[in-house]
């Protein structure tokens, strides 16, 4: 378990957050905020607190008590961008991630492809704000609990709810949302988590988002890719507001939005953006997909 400084002065930095999925630009950002850092011991010594909260939390799963991976940071008092001693921390610790793997036998393309949801998130940190950050350091907790994988076109982790595990299903901004794809990784998340897991049964594929909202079906073709995803699950519980959710994942705004400057340039950025100039709402809706259904195609 190296320490900060060791992984932060090693020449070897850049490789390392090229295979943590950094592009080369947010890359080259980190490289210059560990070189400053390095010189101040106080910061070195936080990336280390740090380390050593997610170190203790690989294992412990959403759902499972003693979850708090971040104690005391204060993103409003990190001079180098919120999120950023985190994401050093994440780098930190990523070989001890790799390492839980290994432990629960878990195939190290899958791992490889798994932890470069860091980079993904700071992609998507750099599409949000125009600069280099990690404004979503509190999800990235879930992949380094060891209970998130990535596998084909949609990301899984193992979630407890009051009833029992569930495989919680998330969709990366990586590209269109297939049905021959999401069938594959439907069918891979069976599989896995049952044969890496079996200390948590999975009852059922489960699924909370504002795509499962049913009005947002009612403009777009009920063919596209969208209207069947949402087609799969079989919806329960209340509506939560999703309005935030829908303009973040639709067009990596947060905050106050000026609705006549959204883009129109496909159908689901129509669909959204004229509900909200309308005066309406996003809801988020949840969803569950029992295992025994897996290969029903929507």
């Amino acid at each position: 378990m190296p320490d900060a400084r060791t992984v932060l002065e090693d020449p070897s930095l850049p490789a390392t957050l090229a295979r943590l999925g950094l592009r080369e630009d947010d890359a080259a950002g980190t490289v210059d905020v560990a070189r400053q850092v390095l010189d101040h011991p106080a910061e070195v010594a936080e990336v280390d607190r740090l380390a050593v909260s997610l170190r203790r939390g690989l294992g412990h799963f959403p759902g499972e008590p003693d979850r708090d991976l971040w104690p005391r940071y204060d993103p409003e008092a990190d001079r180098h961008g919120p999120g950023m001693l985190p994401l050093l921390a994440l780098v930190v610790t990523a070989g001890d991630l790799e390492e839980f793997h290994r432990s629960r036998g878990v195939a190290r393309e899958v791992s490889a492809r798994t932890l470069t949801e860091l980079g993904q998130q700071v992609w998507v940190h750099r599409l949000t704000f125009g600069q280099l950050g990690l404004h979503t350091y509190d999800w990235l907790t879930v992949t380094w609990s060891g209970s998130l994988y990535w596998l084909g076109r949609l990301q899984f982790n193992l979630e407890r709810l009051a009833d029992g595990w569930v495989c919680s299903t998330h969709i990366p901004r990586s590209g269109p949302l297939d049905p021959a794809a999401v069938d594959a990784s439907f069918t891979a998340a069976t599989a896995f988590f049952p044969a890496h897991f079996p200390d948590r049964p999975v009852l059922d594929l489960w699924c909370s988002s504002w795509l499962l909202d049913p009005t947002l079906v009612q403009g777009l073709d009920p063919a596209s890719n969208m209207a069947r995803f949402q087609a799969r699950w079989r919806l329960y519980g209340e509506p939560m507001p999703g309005d935030e959710d829908a303009l973040f994942f639709t067009f990596a705004r947060r905050g106050e939005v000026d609705l006549a400057t959204l883009p129109r340039d496909t159908t689901l950025q129509r669909v959204v953006a004229d509900r909200l100039r309308e005066g309406g709402h996003w809801a988020v809706r949840t969803g569950r997909l029992p295992l025994t259904t897996i290969g029903e195609r929507a």
